[in-house]
């Protein structure tokens, strides 16, 4: 793989200095723009100033502010100022809410509009930033398509880099042509050394639950960008591969899905999440039990995770075991085909039944057939699990005279977006029985999960919790990434 240095000029100057400014950037008429920039004011946003002077008052500016990845909305916020015909003036574009949250590694595309009393406008040309933590020795690896954000902490900082890098394009590589995704934007990936730094990174309600829970990766589909927690301390082991390659394809099925990733089943994101990562006999264990304890629910009801722990870890085997029944029994081809319908028809089982010539209950039988379970009658109804209502998290939207900005095109089809898991809780959960491993922590968070059907609207986030006393490997491996 070829690899560089990414030298983002724009995000260099924005993230270390903290403060990006242009002069005489722009002029329309009678109006000329004298200065423009932005200070990172991570975490709590981003600041925006300008200076114009126009032949006329000038007497209204907006700064509008767009993420670049999934999502086409802008935003905007309005510039506070005296009006005259030179001004200064400032707007914050906060991330302090749930509402509001920028996710680290989040790019960002912004543009100054500037009117005058006698109708006149000028809109300056739209600048980029990359929006980190400030404070750090930021530098990138890519290969042109995948971005690595780390910092230098260590003398390994770089060379673990390089090892995301290279684990999230060979992730690309293999998942991919089956879930028929080809990148033409970029995916962000930010590498956290200290796990304090990270910490502060995670959204509000994470950040809380992060002081007593160990978060080991975050994703966030609509801003293409995830964080992972690359610290490798003696209480946690090292995780960050396998971390990388299951939330990367978190991404990947986003891309896949569209605007209709809400409609994605929980088993069968976590599934190829699971999948991913290669050779997985971690979650045999609850697998087997559910077998032989008559407890494998149906698959209908594994929309959404909800439930104890232990009931979370057997959903997620049971979900990569049928990937992989699925792609064993009939290939890479109609899994394709299936998010390629799930895309268009923003309806899950109607996708399935045009991909694999099933329903979700024929599947199911099939599948527990080739366990060696008993099927279900196809006249049995299936109870729902809970499952929590897809919202959509509205981009941050202006507060006061702020407005949501018009989307730029035509109106496109509702979008099914991911929702909330249940929260998370500091009860200790315990190994396998007979087993030596210490207590940990996996239920599912409230802030959004890895692979939940329907994390928040604008965004997913893919998180591994740990119990904080204990930090152990599932089987003596790593942590179990949970919702």
């Amino acid at each position: 793989m070829t690899r560089w240095v990414a030298a983002i000029a724009i995000l260099l100057i924005v993230v270390a200095p903290s403060v990006l400014v242009t002069r005489g950037v722009g002029a329309q008429g009678a109006i000329t723009v004298v200065e423009q920039g932005v200070e990172n004011q991570f975490p709590d946003g981003l600041r925006f100033h300008l200076e114009a002077q126009s032949s006329t008052p000038i007497e209204e500016i907006r700064v509008y502010v767009r993420k670049l990845g999934q999502s086409s909305r802008s935003v905007y916020r309005t510039v506070e100022f005296e009006p005259g015909e030179r001004i200064s003036g400032e707007a914050l574009f906060q991330s302090k809410t749930a509402n509001e949250f920028i996710p680290t590694g989040t790019r960002l595309s912004y543009y100054f509009d500037i009117r005058t009393a006698d109708g006149q406008r000028l809109e300056t040309e739209p600048q980029v930033l990359v929006y980190l933590n400030r404070g750090l020795d930021w530098d990138s690896v890519s290969d042109g398509l995948i971005n690595v954000y780390y910092y230098h902490h260590t003398g390994e900082s770089e060379n673990r880099a390089n090892q995301v890098l290279e684990v999230a394009a060979d992730t690309y590589a293999h998942m991919g042509p089956i879930l028929g995704v080809e990148l033409t934007e970029p995916m962000n990936l930010v590498v956290y050394s200290d796990y304090a730094d990270m910490r502060v990174a995670l959204p509000p309600k994470s950040r809380v639950a992060a002081q007593q829970l160990r978060t080991l990766g975050q994703a966030f589909t609509t801003e293409r960008t995830l964080l992972v927690d690359g610290s490798s301390d003696v209480f946690v082991g090292d995780n960050i591969l396998s971390t990388t390659a299951h939330e990367f394809t978190h991404l990947l099925v986003a891309d896949a899905a569209g605007t209709a990733y809400g409609q994605v089943h929980t088993w069968l994101n976590e599934g190829l999440a699971v999948y991913s990562e290669g050779d997985n006999t971690e979650f045999g264990f609850y697998v087997n039990t559910a077998i032989r304890n008559d407890a494998v629910p149906p698959l209908a009801s594994l929309r959404t995770y909800a439930g104890t722990p232990e009931e979370t870890l057997r959903n997620y085997g049971l979900g990569h075991s049928v990937v992989t029944h699925m792609l064993e029994t009939y290939g890479t081809e109609p899994m394709t085909e299936l998010f390629a319908n799930i895309r268009t028809m923003h309806n899950f089982e109607r996708s399935l039944e045009a991909a694999y010539g099933l329903t979700i209950i024929e599947l199911d039988n099939e599948w527990r057939e080739s366990l060696g379970i008993s099927p279900r009658e196809l006249s049995t109804p299936v109870l729902p699990a809970f499952q929590a209502i897809p919202t959509r998290r509205p981009t941050p939207t202006p507060s006061g005279s702020a407005q949501q900005a018009p989307a730029p095109q035509a109106t496109a089809a509702p979008t099914a977006t991911p929702t909330y898991t249940l929260g998370p809780t500091a009860t200790p959960v315990q190994g396998p029985p007979g087993s030596s491993e210490p207590v940990r922590d996996l239920t599912p968070r409230s802030s959004g999960g890895c692979g939940a059907a329907g994390a928040p609207a604008e965004s997913m986030f893919l998180t591994f919790l740990a119990w904080p006393v204990a930090l152990l490997v599932l089987a003596g491996k790593r942590y179990w990434r949970r919702k």
